[in-house]
C-alpha cells in the first residue's frame, strides 16, 4: 500500500508546474479581474471530509494537486500566450484539538518550475449533528497567502458553512459562505502594472463549494469544486488516523 500511496504522490508532484499567466500592463479593473482568478483560486480548500479528527489523538497529513482555469488572463493587459489552466501542488497537516474542533496548515512547496509559494489555514468546527441520518454542520474559516512569481502576491480569507453526509466509504459535502481577497501587483522592472507604480486590489465574492471523499482504510481521495467569480478544481490524496 505505501508503495502505491508513494507512486500516487509523485504523480501529484509532477502535475505541479508554474508559467507565470499573468500580462504587464495591467489597469485597475484587469488587476480586480486578475486577483479574482488567481487570488480566490488559491484560496485554503476543505479537501477532506468535514467530521472532526476527533480529539488529540486525530491527525490527517495529505497532498493535493489544484487547478485554476486562467484562459480568461490572456486578453488582458498586454496580453500572454493563451493557457487553459494553472496548476500547484500542496502539503497539508491537520489536527484535532477537541472533539468537534479540528485546524489545518498547508504550503505550497518551492521550487515549483518558477517561483511559486504559498501557505494556508483553517479552523473547523463542527457544531451540529444530526441524530436521524450521519450528517453534520461545520463552520470553517480559512485564510491563506501566495506570491505568484514577485508580481503578485494575495491574502484571502473566508467563512463557509458546510454540510456533510458521512457514510462508511464515501463522504460527500457541499457548502456556502463569503471570502475577500486582497493583492498587491508589483510595478517597475520587471512589474506588471499599467502606472509602474505597485499597486492593490481588494474583491469580495460568494463562495460555494460541493465535493466527495472516498475512503480507503486509513488512506483517503478527496475531489472538490469551488466557485467564486469562476470554478476552481482539485484533487487531493491523504492520510487520516
Amino acid at each position: 500500500m505505501f508503495g502505491i500511496l508513494t507512486t500516487i504522490l509523485l504523480l501529484f508532484i509532477s502535475l505541479g508546474t508554474w508559467a507565470s499567466p499573468l500580462p504587464n500592463n495591467l489597469t485597475s479593473s484587469e488587476r480586480e479581474t486578475t486577483l479574482g482568478i488567481l487570488g480566490f483560486g488559491t484560496a485554503s480548500k476543505l479537501l477532506s471530509s468535514p467530521y472532526p479528527l476527533g480529539g488529540f489523538q486525530g491527525v490527517e497529513i495529505g497532498i493535493s494537486s489544484e487547478f485554476i482555469p486562467v484562459a480568461d488572463l490572456a486578453s488582458l493587459g498586454s496580453k500572454t500566450a493563451k493557457r487553459s489552466d494553472f496548476n500547484y501542488y500542496s502539503v497539508s497537516l491537520a489536527k484535532g484539538l477537541f472533539y468537534n474542533v479540528d485546524i489545518l496548515v498547508q504550503f505550497i512547496p518551492i521550487p515549483q518550475d518558477e517561483s511559486v509559494s504559498g501557505y494556508g489555514a483553517q479552523v473547523r468546527w463542527a457544531f451540529y449533528e444530526t441524530n436521524f441520518m450521519p450528517g453534520a454542520l461545520s463552520l470553517i474559516l480559512h485564510g491563506s497567502g501566495t506570491n505568484f512569481g514577485n508580481v503578485l502576491g494575495t491574502e484571502t480569507s473566508g467563512a463557509d458553512v458546510v454540510a456533510s453526509v458521512n457514510m462508511r466509504d464515501v463522504s460527500l459535502f457541499f457548502g456556502a459562505g463569503r471570502a475577500r481577497s486582497v493583492g498587491s501587483f508589483a510595478g517597475g522592472t520587471g512589474g506588471v502594472t499599467d502606472s509602474g507604480q505597485t499597486e492593490s486590489a481588494d474583491v469580495f465574492s460568494m463562495h460555494t463549494v460541493f465535493g466527495i471523499t472516498i475512503k480507503m482504510s486509513e488512506l483517503f481521495l478527496s475531489l472538490e469544486v469551488d466557485r467564486f467569480i469562476q470554478s476552481s478544481y482539485a484533487g487531493k490524496l491523504g492520510w487520516r488516523f
